[in-house]
């Protein structure tokens, strides 16, 4: 079991992508319980994530397998799976990496920067590009992205 301690932004100033090439994920998540079933594709990888119930605003639980690109695609399509899509770009800034992420589909303009800490008490200093943040906010984390489309506030 690996511990995802991590915090979400909206982004600022989407120029900062200018130039970067970023790598197109398709997440389509599987059930929601005791634990959120998600299978991810980038290229010719694949992998399918379990995430417990958040133990704090930034940290759960995660447990994450290699699949074949396949069998992720066939899982995705599934009936009552459903799925967003996004081009990720990594930014590394004074020791950190920032994955920004720009949606498409349904969730296009929408752009988050996620960023991922050892700790909980981590101390990251944040780019200029970086806005509003959005840790533990109901309606930004993907999940409910993929199932509701874009956040009232």
């Amino acid at each position: 079991m690996a511990l995802e301690i991590e915090r979400k932004f909206k982004l600022k100033t989407p120029s900062v992508l200018d130039g970067l090439t970023g790598e197109h994920y398709l997440q389509a998540y599987l059930a929601r319980g005791a634990v959120l079933l998600r299978v991810r594709v980038a290229a010719e990888r694949a992998w399918l994530t379990l995430k417990s119930a958040p133990l704090s605003a930034t940290t759960r639980q995660e447990w994450e397998y290699p699949i074949p690109v396949a069998d992720a695609l066939q899982m995705a399509r599934q009936p009552g799976a459903y799925a967003l899509e996004k081009t990720r770009f990594f930014i590394d800034y004074k020791g950190h990496t920032f994955e920004v992420d720009r949606y498409h589909g349904g969730l296009e303009g929408l752009y988050t920067v996620e960023v991922e800490m050892a700790a909980e008490h981590t101390q990251v200093e944040l780019p200029a590009w970086v806005g509003e943040e959005l840790t533990g906010r109901k309606g930004w984390d993907n999940e409910s992205l993929a199932r509701n489309g874009w956040p009232e506030a």
